[in-house]
């Protein structure tokens, strides 16, 4: 594959699977060993863990919006800085799941991450997330300056 070919996998991912809702790109692009790594928490592994994962963080936000800003690729990766924004509508367990649940704030949110994909036969295989949930947990109010 090309790195503009990579490039296209992931922005497909973004602006078409996520943003359309369109859980069969979801398939087409995430390989089912996909594994998902996460600053402070165990990975996120295999493809239908993460569209469980996304689904309930669309559940949480359905008026989301993802815009990716920039790529850059290199032999198999493709890092992509990406944006963010939507409301807050919905029960959110935070992400990757956890058991905490905070319930629908009305409230906007918006955030931004740098991601690092590995694309191997065509299909994301490995990514290194950035997005950091202090960042929406504070916009929702779950947590404050003062905590």
């Amino acid at each position: 594959m090309t790195l503009e070919a990579n490039k296209a996998i992931v922005r497909r991912a973004y602006e078409v699977g996520m943003n359309g809702r369109d859980w069969s790109v979801i398939d087409e692009v995430f390989d089912p060993k996909y594994i998902c790594h996460v600053p402070g928490m165990e990975p996120i592994r295999g493809r239908e863990d993460f569209k469980q994962s996304l689904a309930s963080f669309l559940d949480a936000f359905p008026d989301i919006q993802f815009v990716v800003e920039d790529q850059l690729a290199e032999d198999d990766k493709v890092t992509t800085r990406w944006s963010g924004k939507g409301t807050h509508s919905g029960e959110f367990h935070g992400f990757p799941l956890s058991s905490k649940v905070y319930a629908p704030t009305g409230r906007p949110v918006e955030f931004s991450a740098n991601d690092i994909y590995r694309i191997e036969n065509g299909r994301i295989v490995e990514e290194w997330n950035t997005l950091e949930p202090l960042v929406v947990l504070h916009q929702i109010g779950a947590i404050t300056d003062q905590e």
